[in-house]
């Protein structure tokens, strides 16, 4: 019986670090789009662009290297990347839009 119920507190114990991680992950994607927020407040009241494909491409390129040097296929790096950058461009379109603003 031993030899049956340790794999599964193993498995029970890895699952639970991946728990933490993906709560860590999260903690610092928040933490990310807040800064990414007060960005976008300080373009629109300065009238400055909302996109900088200089920047984005910067940012690509250096997410791609840390990915590797981490292990992390570069490929789903950049994905990820490229999917906070589109959820931030397009909040900051929606908050220039509003009527109010």
């Amino acid at each position: 019986m031993a030899d049956h119920d340790s794999p599964k507190a193993e498995l029970a114990s890895l699952r639970a670090e991946v728990d933490e991680i993906d709560q860590q992950i999260m903690l610092l994607l928040g933490v990310r789009f807040r800064c990414t927020d007060m960005i976008g407040e300080l373009k629109q009241n300065h009238g400055m662009d909302l996109v900088d494909p200089k920047r984005e491409a910067q940012q690509v390129a250096r997410i791609r290297r840390l990915a590797e040097e981490a292990g992390v296929p570069a490929a789903l790096a950049e994905t990820i990347l490229r999917e906070v950058i589109d959820t931030v461009i397009d909040h900051h379109s929606r908050l220039r839009d509003r009527p109010y603003s």
